[in-house]
């Protein structure tokens, strides 16, 4: 990707593009907890272009370990127009294009420079829609908490609306089920991306007999197949169960190759990792092991990983180890670590290693180039 880069003194240069790697670093855990594999960070680094240019700059931004929720919500935003992230409720009514990020800021801003009306007052309704189902959902079996009110945030994040209305709908008191009006035709991809999200937002710390009652109800006012209805409730119950085990092997997969790093980031990246990786209902248990600065042991227990999932957690682990803008001396043993649990999953961690670095070399060259020509 190209950029402008900011020309700090010499002796500073290596220190600011130190910074730019902690930061894609970020980035790319970030992206791969949300599925779609490495591809998807060439689409994200194109859409943090300016923030990268802000850190070139010496500007202040928000970070995975210092304001995890405003982080969350910008790069869930960014991610909106690639690949909205597999953990966050309502991310299959994004992937049906209710969101505007796909104009002015996405791709199609090489032809046109706004959305029209139509795409405008689609994704209003729809993603207004989407947004009070998943609170009234939260809301069914208490006040909204924090992790709650930061997922409502990301979704209405990802619809790209005008501040003015996004703000609006972020505010909005909670509506019950049953006075929530689905006015308009809903396309059938739609019905069933909403009732999907519902599901999954219920699931995520074990589904409340008051939650499934809204899904129940909202299912009934879109006249969505009671059979079908039965298969969503499941595939969100087995997408729970199916990114514990997941989330698991990325937390230890960190936790080993940064072992020297307990305490400090190993521990905190790990921890943020688990966040974003780990089904709520499953996220205590693990991450107070994370805390008590256990050791990890490797032994093969992640057999019944997917492929995709083995590459993530490497890939997720390699992109920690890469946080502190390692030493070429220091890199080689944080390969050997990431080999060691590589081979533990049954998996090539150079390739998830070179995805990696392939990336942030694409993004920092460009950014160093005009550093070296004094």
């Amino acid at each position: 990707m190209t950029m402008d880069a900011y020309a700090p003194p010499s002796d500073a240069k290596t220190a600011v593009l130190g910074r730019l790697v902690s930061t894609l670093a970020e980035d790319a855990i970030f992206a791969l907890s949300g599925g779609g594999g490495p591809g998807v960070l060439e689409g994200l680094g194109k859409r943090r272009g300016e923030a990268y240019a802000a850190v070139l700059g010496g500007h202040r931004l928000n970070t995975m370990l210092g304001e995890f929720d405003n982080w969350v919500v910008e790069l869930v935003r960014a991610a909106a127009p690639i690949h909205p992230p597999a953990w966050m409720p309502m991310a299959d009514v994004i992937r049906e294009k209710v969101t505007l990020e796909v104009g002015a800021r996405g791709l199609r801003s090489l032809f046109s420079s706004k959305p029209s009306d139509k795409e405008v007052t689609r994704v209003k309704r729809l993603g207004t829609l989407a947004v009070r189902v998943l609170r009234a959902v939260f809301a069914a079996d208490g006040p909204l908490d924090v992790e709650e009110t930061r997922t409502i945030a990301g979704v209405i994040a990802s619809l790209g609306l005008p501040d003015a209305d996004g703000q609006a709908l972020f505010h909005e008191a909670p509506v019950g089920v049953d006075q929530l009006d689905v006015y308009g035709d809903v396309e059938p991809g739609i019905a069933k991306a909403l009732l999907r999200g519902a599901w999954l937002a219920s699931a995520w710390d074990q589904i409340d007999p008051r939650e499934e009652h809204v899904v129940r109800v909202l299912s009934n006012k879109l006249a969505f197949p009671a059979m079908d209805l039965e298969g969503l409730r499941n595939d969100a119950v087995q997408r729970v169960d199916t990114r514990r085990i997941a989330g698991l092997a990325t937390v230890d997969a960190v936790r080993f190759v940064l072992s020297d790093r307990m305490p400090g980031h190993g521990v905190s990246l790990a921890a943020k990792a688990g966040t974003l990786m780990l089904p709520r209902r499953y996220r205590e248990e693990a991450l107070a092991q994370v805390g008590a600065g256990a050791k990890v042991t490797l032994a093969k227990r992640y057999g019944q990983l997917s492929a995709e999932d083995r590459v993530t957690a490497l890939g997720i682990a390699w992109a920690a180890a890469l946080y502190e803008d390692p030493s070429i001396a220091r890199k080689a043993l944080l390969r050997a670590r990431h080999d060691r649990v590589a081979q533990d999953l049954g998996e090539d961690g150079m390739r998830s290693r070179q995805a990696i670095e392939e990336w942030v070399a694409d993004v920092l060259a460009p950014a160093a180039f005009p550093m070296g020509a004094d």
